[in-house]
């Protein structure tokens, strides 16, 4: 027996017993509800970086550069519309179990009468016999084929369905971050050494120079230099924080494909190797004490005080050694 297994068995009595059980019924994709806030999230920041992109900062670059940045960005965009889609859309769960009917309830986990949820590759949830790398994910209440994680901004379980889907999206969304930083940043250079450069469309000729236009060339709008500038300054920021986020998450996966290993396997090890040990036949020290007893003869004035104190050594039984985390 070793001890990192014992305490993570000893972790999920006690996480049994103070958290409400999970949801009676599994959730077959990232379009299932409940949806997840942070799936919100994505989606709008997804179409709020597009359309500042294609409809105010790409239309003021030089006009032989339009076609090539319009590709290339929207190449990128689609491309991670695309893998995007799939990773949330695709269910990740065993084959045994895309096969089954969700609309029945799952049973309850006893921790009374199991100590894993998943024991000898057989879930007592979901009933079925799981591969060596499945995990049942208490937010999906399914067992996960090759599991690696659950990802919230998916709003859907990671696995070996999905993974390359979920890899892709995030090359391709840091992709097309970098691009439109480069953009941004091309455009506040050419703004304070040579605006003109980037007032090349012909309606700039009936405009006056702190006139600029938005949505070019089909919905031309204008607005004031300021605005611009705002809109600008506020999309390069979101766009920083953005890759800052997905530019550490990818190298995170790039580190794991190169240990070969899963999210969950990673935070597993890790997890077992803080866990503290005893080392195995370790001795200890106990000391016994005994009370003073007052003794009274005659006159209680002459009472006689006695007391002893004993020490010994106390050696416990030999604990089991260390083994392997699992």
């Amino acid at each position: 027996m070793d001890l990192c297994g014992r305490s993570q068995r000893g972790a999920l009595r006690e996480a049994s017993r103070k958290q409400a059980s999970p949801r009676r019924w599994s959730r077959v994709n990232g379009w299932s509800w409940p949806l997840h806030t942070f799936q919100a999230v994505a989606w709008t920041m997804l179409f709020i970086l597009a359309f500042a992109s294609f409809g105010i900062f790409v239309p003021l670059l030089p006009p032989n550069w339009n076609l090539v940045i319009y590709g290339v960005t929207g190449g990128l965009f689609c491309f991670h519309f695309v893998v995007h889609l799939l990773a949330i859309s695709i269910n990740p769960a065993e084959t045994n179990i895309r096969l089954k009917n969700y609309s029945e309830p799952v049973p309850t986990f006893d921790p009374s009468k199991h100590t894993h949820v998943i024991e000898n590759q057989y879930c007592h949830l979901c009933e079925v016999t799981v591969n060596k790398k499945a995990k049942h994910c208490r937010a999906c209440n399914k067992c996960v084929s090759d599991f690696d994680h659950h990802c919230k901004w998916l709003n859907n379980c990671v696995g070996g369905r999905n993974y390359r889907y979920f890899f892709c999206s995030l090359v391709s969304d840091s992709a097309s971050l970098l691009c439109l930083i480069t953009i941004l940043l091309y455009i506040f250079i050419q703004y304070f050494v040579n605006p003109e450069v980037l007032r090349t469309h012909p309606l700039y000729e009936d405009v006056s120079k702190d006139t600029w236009l938005l949505f070019l060339p089909l919905f031309p709008v204008k607005t004031k230099t300021l605005v611009v500038l705002g809109i600008g300054v506020f999309v390069l920021l979101l766009s920083a924080l953005s890759l800052l986020l997905l530019g550490h998450l990818l190298i995170f996966h790039l580190f794991l494909m190169f240990k070969k290993l899963s999210t969950y396997e990673y935070v597993t090890q890790n997890r077992c190797q803080k866990t503290p040990r005893v080392p195995a036949g370790r001795k200890e020290l106990s000391f016994k004490i005994s009370t003073p007893q007052r003794a009274v003869q005659g006159d209680p004035a002459a009472a006689k005080v006695s007391g002893s104190v004993s020490h010994h050594r106390h050696v416990p039984g030999e604990l089991p050694a260390a083994g392997k985390c699992n």
